[in-house]
């Protein structure tokens, strides 16, 4: 028995495992703070007991978890590491070094895929070290780690296209999650927006129905306003000279625009609320002028865009809208107008005329007139003088008529009614050349009744 005890002495290459192996398992584990320093005297107490065994397992054991230990295993590694380079005694600082160690940190520093954090923190244990031990010639391993491990070139990593591919698609996946994440969030605060906006519109106490009736005045006095301000706006805006100042800097103008803009506001609820035909033309009328109005300064407000024609064109054009109802009275004072129009022009005809009956002179007969131009000129009415009786001072059609009745009396105070004068008749007799009544034979004067045989 005692031989093969022995041999197994000699050919067993087991490491110690102590208790100093399980305080680094303990203090490396994930749910330990990366800082923190519990438990490390124990640590401290158990390597110095064992001595250069102890110091032995302590470096091998850190030694692992720098080399196959995730990044927090490796973080504390190295915070513990610092903690007993601090603590232990002389033998455990001018030991721990060995080679395989000093390799293992070299390989974190010279790791490009090492965790930026614990690559800074190696490099800050380093730099401690090379301050605190480069006078002491005993601790000169420890001290040259920091420029052994500082000229160490950076491996370039392989880049494996699989690998590449895989991230890329895991990125994607993420990101996707990341958007389906957002936009479900977006959705539920819109619904819970929408659910508040109805539950407000709930307890708000309904607005009264709109009622033409009442609210006549106000829309009437609404229209007077928005016809009134986009005159004036108009009007300021032709007052204003383009070579002195600009539409902007006018008070005047400006306050008009302002006030334009506020009186619209009122026509376009009306005009949606009001249902009366001959009101919403006035209405629908008189934001048309509104609109012409600030088009107007649009226009004109631009720089080398306002000339006086201009303003005084865009001002006539405002000013000939009409913002009146088409109804009766509007439209017999029209024909009033034309009227007076059609009276005062032939007024002005008449008298710029020589003629009596100045409207027959513009008569034109065409190809029949100038086919008679070598006829005598056509009979002209002449002018009724008040002294004379008819037309040449002759009678009636009764006056040559041998009609007699018993009411002769009546006849004759009618005929004298619409005479003047009595007329010279000849005497009726037996005795004289003349057989029928009639007028004084009158050499310049042709009678139309007269006897066309009596020569």
């Amino acid at each position: 028995m005692s031989a093969i005890t022995f041999a197994r002495q000699a050919f067993n290459r087991e490491k110690p495992h102590s208790s100093i192996t399980d305080w680094v398992d303990i203090l490396t584990a994930n749910h330990i703070e990366e800082e923190a320093y519990d438990g490390i005297p124990e640590l401290v107490d158990s390597i110095n007991l064992q001595g250069l065994t102890g110091t032995g397992e302590a470096s091998r054991a850190i030694r692992k978890k720098l080399k196959h230990g995730g990044p927090h295993q490796q973080y504390r590694s190295l915070v513990i590491l610092k903690a007993l380079v601090e603590n232990c005694g002389d033998k455990f600082k001018t030991s721990f070094a060995d080679g395989q160690l000093t390799d293992a940190l070299r390989q974190i520093a010279g790791d490009r895929t090492t965790d930026k954090r614990v690559q800074k923190k190696l490099k800050l244990v380093l730099i401690s070290w090379h301050e605190q031990f480069k006078s002491d010639p005993s601790m000169r391993s420890v001290s040259e780690l920091y420029h052994m491990c500082r000229d160490i070139p950076t491996a370039k990593p392989t880049i494996d296209p699989m690998e590449v591919e895989a991230n890329r698609r895991r990125a994607e996946k993420e990101e996707a999650k990341r958007k389906a994440k957002l936009e479900k969030e977006e959705a539920r605060k819109k619904e819970e927006a929408e659910r508040l906006k109805q539950k407000q519109m709930k307890n708000r106490p309904k607005r009264a129905p709109f009622n033409f009736e009442q609210e006549k005045p106000k829309v009437l006095a609404s229209i007077v306003e928005a016809s009134q301000a986009s005159s004036n706006l108009a009007n300021a805006i032709t007052l204003v000279n383009p070579e002195k100042e600009s539409l902007q800097s006018s008070e005047r103008v400006q306050d008009c625009l302002a006030k334009a803009k506020l009186a619209r506001k009122q026509i376009v609820r009306y005009i949606q609320l009001v249902e009366n035909e001959e009101v919403i033309g006035v209405l629908i009328e008189t934001n048309d002028r509104i609109i012409s109005a600030l088009e107007l300064y649009d226009n004109l407000s631009s720089p080398n865009n306002t000339t006086a024609d201009q303003v005084s064109a865009a001002a006539a054009s405002l000013a000939s809208t009409h913002i009146s109802p088409e109804s009766e009275v509007s439209k017999l004072q029209e024909k009033q107008k034309a009227a007076v129009q059609k009276a005062k022009l032939n007024g002005s005809i008449r008298h710029g005329s020589t003629g009596v009956y100045a409207d027959l002179e513009d008569l034109n007969f065409g190809a029949i007139g100038a086919s008679s131009s070598n006829l005598p000129p056509p009979l002209r009415p002449t002018s009724m003088s008040e002294e004379s009786n008819g037309v040449d001072g002759r009678g009636s059609l009764s006056d040559f008529s041998d009609y007699e009745s018993s009411d002769e009396e009546t006849h004759n105070a009618r005929g004298s009614s619409s005479r003047s004068a009595p007329k010279d008749y000849y005497a009726s007799s037996d005795e004289g050349t003349h057989e029928t009544r009639g007028l004084k034979t009158n050499a310049s004067i042709d009678d139309p009744f007269a006897d066309p045989f009596a020569d």
